[in-house]
């Protein structure tokens, strides 16, 4: 049985709280932004007829590190008043200097506003120093996706490609490198 999950993040001066639970009588799983005591929005998702309890601990788990990622990357008003329509949606979430002129780059799939797990991604690159492609790959249980690219200390445009169930869409970035 799922009790919920509740996580605090501080951003700034405001420290939001982040509520997921399950609403059997519903069935739905809800999620809750709170500042201060005041909810400020929530994300309610229908549950499949057929979830088993497992599957809808993993689908609760998923949604609350979404709604927590969100806030801390300052995307929360994007993922509570996003519109739950069909079509697949890429979300770069960062990027992240491994070493020497490696940098890791992560990806969110939703479908329908909802993380796509099994969603297949791959992206093509082009720099000043030339182009090419990343290796594809498939995202995890919360929709997100890692992916390596070598880019030194430049600048990439990003070509992400998303495919699920007959669907796709196509979504470019720029990436600028960091320093270590």
């Amino acid at each position: 049985m799922i009790f919920g999950f509740n996580t605090d993040i501080r951003l700034r001066e405001t420290v939001y709280h982040v509520q997921t639970e399950l609403r059997e009588q519903e069935r739905r799983l809800e999620s809750q932004v709170f500042v201060s005591g005041r909810c400020i929005g929530k994300r309610s998702t229908p549950l499949p007829p057929d979830a088993a309890e497992e599957d809808t601990q993993e689908m609760a788990r998923a949604q609350h590190r979404w709604i927590v990622e969100a806030v801390r990357e300052g995307f929360v008003d994007d993922v509570l008043n996003q519109e739950a329509a069909v079509e697949l949606i890429v979300q770069f979430l960062g990027s992240k200097r491994i070493s020497g002129e490696d940098v890791l780059l992560r990806f969110r799939v939703l479908s329908g506003g909802l993380v796509a797990p099994s969603a297949q991604v791959g992206a093509r690159w082009k720099m000043e120093s030339g182009s090419g492609t990343l290796e594809d790959t498939v995202t995890n249980e919360a929709g997100v996706a890692e992916m390596h690219l070598t880019i030194g200390d430049g600048v990439a445009e990003l070509e992400v490609r998303a495919h699920l169930e007959r669907r796709e869409t196509v979504r470019r970035f720029l990436v600028k490198s960091a320093k270590i």
